[in-house]
Formats: structure tokens, sequence, C-alpha cells
């Protein structure tokens, strides 16, 4: 990227999983209502309505803080941000400012350690609804004090796909522990990138990216912004401390404001919360496995690296720990079944055992193991449907009929063209009605093809 420096913070804002709303009991659930349903006097901001607590979304940002090892303060406090915004209907958020829920964490991917400066808690904003061809917008209020928590990175981020890595790892984490189901397509998870550019080690002039709803887009913003900033910056021209918004069709940041300050949203103590003690929202000491630790455990057990992944987010990785102690030699195999198949992902670790064996016994191909698990779901008995799909017919004669039927393929094999060999392998495996184990199909293919 240049001799350019490129620096990089993240802002990720994550709705949580409540039942009810941040401060009031109205449903916690914007995106499944009709618009303006999920709504009370405390979401308006109406005179004389009064905030109350949710204690599971302040427990929820907690636990995310102890398994990142975060600072959790003893106490800590709500503070009003004072902004307008035509969807924040009380013309202020309640947040915090000074008293974070969890403050100094770090969330570890690879062996890199991103340092996390605060998460804190706050209410979402509403939801403004643009109307095509028309100059007025609509408002729905249901999101309007859904549980909002904000994730604030030190500025650790130097590539744009170190930031999209650490978002995706953190929906991760989030969705393991039970904290929220961090849909980006649905909203309830949106990343702002805080991004600078010089040629040492100082940080340039900042420039926040908002509106960045996909990891596609965080690495494709990022990556633009760098571009933006260097042309910018080697034309001779000053670069503007600005808000950005992210144009995902044109794939571009266009200005949207001149950046606030800390001082421009007057934060101060909000009147109607109390002060709020925190001991009693300490989890207890648990042994849930984040992701990081979950790919290491996998790599022992003898997987591949790019199928681990993949079994992390099939939210497989406590079925594969119980199926690897019971039977480490075909841990592996079963893995590789449970990302072919769909159709045995609630299979129970001993089912799986048995049909990894039979397959390997049989030389199944996918398909045939796929329509071995569907019979033995309707009969009840895995034995009986491995039985019936045994593998079919004499190999040697299927092998004779092939090369009698495929005489100009077999020339070709013959005068050096080897790629044509697999084809020659599907057709004895479609006589077999794919039943015979292809490795012996394979071994006895290319002695009939030298000495016939």
């Amino acid at each position: 990227m240049s001799d350019w420096r490129l620096t990089v913070g993240l802002e990720v804002h994550i709705e949580l999983e409540t039942a009810s709303k941040m401060f009031c009991g109205c449903p916690n659930d914007p995106f499944n209502s009709p618009p303006n349903t999920n709504v009370c006097p405390v979401c308006y901001g109406l005179p004389g309505a009064l905030p109350l607590l949710n204690k599971k979304a302040m427990a929820l940002v907690v636990k995310l803080g102890q398994a990142l090892g975060g600072q959790i303060p003893e106490t800590t406090f709500w503070a009003r941000k004072n902004y307008f915004y035509p969807d924040l209907p009380k013309g202020y958020q309640i947040s915090q400012s000074t008293a974070p829920l969890v403050g100094e964490a770090a969330l570890t991917i690879n062996g890199v350690s991103y340092q996390i400066e605060r998460i804190h808690l706050e209410e979402d904003a509403g939801k403004l609804m643009h109307q095509a061809g028309s100059a007025e917008s609509l408002v729905d209020f249901n999101r309007a004090g859904v549980p909002l928590m904000e994730l604030v990175t030190a500025p650790v981020f130097h590539t744009p796909e170190e930031a999209k890595l650490f978002c995706q790892e953190l929906q991760r984490i989030v969705r393991s522990l039970g904290i929220s189901s961090a849909d980006m397509e649905k909203g309830q998870m949106r990343c702002e990138a805080n991004i600078s550019v010089s040629r040492d080690d100082t940080l340039g002039t900042k420039v926040e990216v908002k509106n960045i709803n996909s990891f596609r887009a965080v690495e494709k913003a990022i990556r633009f912004e760098f571009d933006r900033q260097v042309k910018a910056l080697e034309a001779g021209q000053a670069l503007a401390p600005e808000t950005r918004t992210w144009n995902d069709p044109k794939g571009e940041t266009v200005a949207m404001r001149s950046k606030e300050g800390m001082a421009d949203y007057r934060y101060f103590p909000e009147p109607d919360l109390p002060l709020v003690t925190l001991a009693s929202l300490l989890g207890a000491a648990t042994d849930h496995v984040l992701p990081n630790a979950q790919r290491l455990d996998l790599t022992q057990f003898g997987l591949p690296k790019e199928i681990i992944q993949p079994i992390l987010d099939l939210g497989k990785y406590q079925f594969l720990t119980e199926f690897h102690t019971a039977y480490p030699a075909e841990t592996v195999s079963a893995a590789k079944l449970l990302i072919d198949l769909p159709e045995l992902r609630d299979a129970n670790p001993e089912a799986l055992h048995q049909l990894v064996i039979f397959k390997q016994q049989n030389g199944w191909t996918k398909e045939t193991t796929k329509a071995v698990w569907l019979a033995a779901q309707s009969t009840g008995d895995l034995s009986a449907a491995a039985t019936e799909f045994a593998p079919a017919g004499n190999l040697s004669e299927i092998i004779v009929a092939v090369i009698a039927e495929q005489p100009d393929i077999v020339a070709s094999y013959r005068g050096g063209k080897e790629q044509v060999f697999n084809f020659l392998v599907g057709q004895v495996m479609a006589k077999a009605s794919g039943r015979a184990n292809i490795t012996t199909v394979r071994d006895e293919l290319k002695k009939a093809l030298t000495t016939h």
C-alpha cells in the first residue's frame, strides 16, 4: 500500500438479545414488527416518562468484557449525549461517557492481540425509511431504545484485511456467548472506521466513515479512504477531520459533516438513572472457550486449516470435541462430512462415527453417503441402510464392460491423455450404483487398462 502508513480504529455497534428495550418494557423486536408498534412514552421521550434500567443488557456487556479480559469497574453511571437527528426522539441519547461498563480489554486472533479501549452500553436510535422518488422520509421508532453495545478499539489496525478479520471474529464471539445474533443485514451489527494516513508512526488527520454494513464493505471502505487520503496529501491538499458515509453501490465514501468533538455532545449525568454497582452482574468463572482457542484445539485434533473455520461457523466445536474424545482416528473424516452434508449436522457422535466407518469400508461417494443416511432416518436402522448400499455387482465385469463401451476414451488414455481417466472412473461408479470402493475402482481400472 505504498510508503504511506494506514492506521484504523474501529467502533462496532451491536444490538443485544434481550426481551425488552434498554430503558422500558417494550419488546426488543424491531425487525419483525410493523412500524411504530413497539413504542411507549419512554421510547418517544415524552415529558414525564422515566427510564428504567435493563439489568440483562448490562450483564451481557459485562459477560463479553470478562471473556475478553476487560477491566470491570465497581460502579458505573449513565449520561445524556446531546445531538439532533430525526430518528432520535428525545434530542439526546442515554449513553455512557467516562464510566463504561468495560475498560481496557483485548481480542486475540491467531496469536495477534488487538487492544480494546472500552465497551459501553447505550440506546439505539430509530430508523429512517427513505421513500423512493420522494423527498420525504418516514421514521420507525421500533428500534429506538433497543440495547446497543458499542465497542471501541485503539488505533491498532494497519491493513483493511485486519479490520475485517477483527469484525468477523467479534461477531463469532458474541454469537458463541449468546449476546447477540449480530446479523449485519438486519442492522444488528454496524461498523464505523476511524481512518488516518501518515508517512511514519504518528497519526494523521482522523476521518470517520459510518454506515458500513457488511464485512466486505469494511475492507472496501477502508481501502477506498486510504487511497483518497493519500491522493489528496500527495496533491498538497489538507485533510479535514470529518464524518463520511460509505456508499456501497458506488464503492466510495461521501462527506456528511464536520467531525464532532466530545464537547459538542455536551455530556452530563443522566438525572433519572441511579449509580449502578456492578458486583451483582459479574458472572462466575466460566470454561467457555473463545474462537481463537477453539481453532487451536481443532488444529490439535488434526483438522486441515481450510476446514477449521467452517466447522466453527457451523457451531460444531463442542460436538467435535466430544467426538474426538471417543473416536480420535475418525475426527477429520467426521469433520469433512459435517461440512459436505448438511443432513448430518444433527447426528449424534455415535451415529456419525458408524457412518464414517461404513463410508470408509465401502468407498462411498458423498452422494451415496447422503442416501444411506437419509434411508437410515426413515427406517431407524443405519446398519440395514448400509447393507442396502453395499457394493453392487462384480467389479471386474463392470470394468470390462466400461472399457468395451468407451473405445475412443480408452484409446485417448492409452495415447497419453491421462485426464480422461476420471471420466472412466465415473462410468464404473455409475454402473456400480455408486456403491463400489472408489480407491479399489481406480486401482483395478488402471490394471485393466494396461492389460486388456
